[in-house]
């Protein structure tokens, strides 16, 4: 066992910092106390001098390990059909990739790893650790969503081709198509196999939700009326102008991804973002998570683009909550991560100030009970 000593420990759900000390035992969090028995000679005790101790951040949208931008190339899309259901994020993953080292470094202990949005159905998302030298090590499961993108994305992909989708009428179309196949499939009893309609069958089931790619509010819209018009639950992805449609959004309850915030406008659907757009979302009641994208935005600066929301207006904790629970009951997760609780797994970071300042740095990062990485001063 691990005893964390001397904390001041970032309460998310209370909105405050409490002292106590943590003890972990194996991969989960054991007692947070401030009377823990220290004299067991088998608890390794660290103290962490009254320093902030944070729940791993979680970063709920990321191509990390699949796509970078320089030299490994793309895996992360299969663009020679529109509709790969059957895909799985995990086998386009390198989990020895570089970027996973730097997200621990800094406090980001979680990700959804998602297919592209090149395809009108991309594939199967996963949730991984940032730690570990295998897919299974990092793995917490898979699929965890099935990744869907709405329009300019598969749109430009197949027109240049001279296939379809070259429209948004079209992509609106193919989905709702692979849709009712799969309901159909799921209904039928006829034992024939089809490996892209099985790949959707959890979604029907409740087991995951569609992860839609959006980012005009008509394009939002859609994604909307199609997850209701099947009963599905969804997660509604960048959302770039949600602020411009937040009595839809509010109706239609599903949680928010947006991101990469603050990064270059690189196409014409883009053109309205503003940082401005989670905030707004928040104010009105919305359960809003902040992520990287990466690598369209580095990962391991997650916290640092919160840290500019606070700067514009974002209560501190709402802030925090966008990295922590917010993402963990978006991805379906919280029951093991986003905040420091008894029984949920020691994924805990703990740093020598404010981890949404650029001047703060991280004394100790935790995953699964494992010391990852410790730059404590003895």
């Amino acid at each position: 066992m691990i005893l964390l000593k001397n904390c001041s420990i970032a309460n998310i759900e209370e909105s405050k910092f409490v002292n106590g000390n943590i003890l972990i035992d194996g991969s989960k969090i054991k007692c947070i106390d401030n009377n823990v028995d220290m004299l067991d000679e088998h608890i390794e005790i660290i103290n962490v001098n009254n320093n902030n101790v944070f729940p791993g951040f979680i970063d709920g949208h990321s191509h990390i390990g699949m796509w970078n931008l320089n030299y490994d190339g793309n895996d992360a899309n299969e663009c020679v059909q529109p509709l790969t259901p059957g895909l799985r994020a995990i086998d386009g993953l390198n989990p020895c990739n570089s970027a996973f080292e730097s997200a621990l470094k800094r406090g980001i202990t979680t990700m959804m790893i998602a297919p592209g949005s090149g395809n009108v159905i991309g594939g199967q998302a996963a949730i991984v650790k940032s730690y570990g030298k295998t897919v299974e090590e990092k793995l917490i499961k898979s699929p965890a969503a099935l990744k869907v993108a709405l329009g300019e994305n598969p749109k430009n992909v197949y027109s240049a081709l001279g296939k379809s989708p070259s429209s948004r009428m079209s992509t609106a179309a193919l989905l709702r198509d692979e849709l009712n196949k799969a309901k159909l499939y799921l209904e039928s009893s006829d034992g024939k196999y089809d490996m892209d309609l099985e790949s959707i069958i959890p979604v029907f089931k409740g087991e995951m939700p569609l992860k839609i790619h959006v980012h005009r509010a008509d394009d939002i819209v859609t994604a909307i009326n199609i997850a209701k018009k099947y009963n599905l639950k969804a997660t509604i992805d960048h959302c770039t102008e949600g602020y411009l449609i937040v009595d839809e959004l509010k109706k239609a309850g599903f949680p928010i991804l947006v991101g990469p915030l603050f990064s270059f406008r690189s196409k014409d659907e883009v053109k309205n973002a503003t940082y401005k757009n989670p905030i707004e979302l928040i104010k009105n009641g919305l359960s809003v998570s902040v992520t990287s994208d990466h690598p369209f935005s580095n990962c391991e600066f997650l916290p640092i683009y919160v840290g500019l929301l606070v700067k514009y207006g974002l209560p501190y904790f709402e802030a925090i909550k966008t990295i922590t629970i917010n993402p963990a009951k978006a991805l379906g997760i919280d029951d093991r991560v986003g905040s420091i609780e008894v029984g949920k797994d020691a994924d805990l970071v703990v740093y020598d100030g404010d981890p949404l300042e650029v001047d703060t740095n991280v004394l100790l990062t935790m995953i699964n009970g494992q010391i990852v990485y410790n730059n404590l001063k003895e």
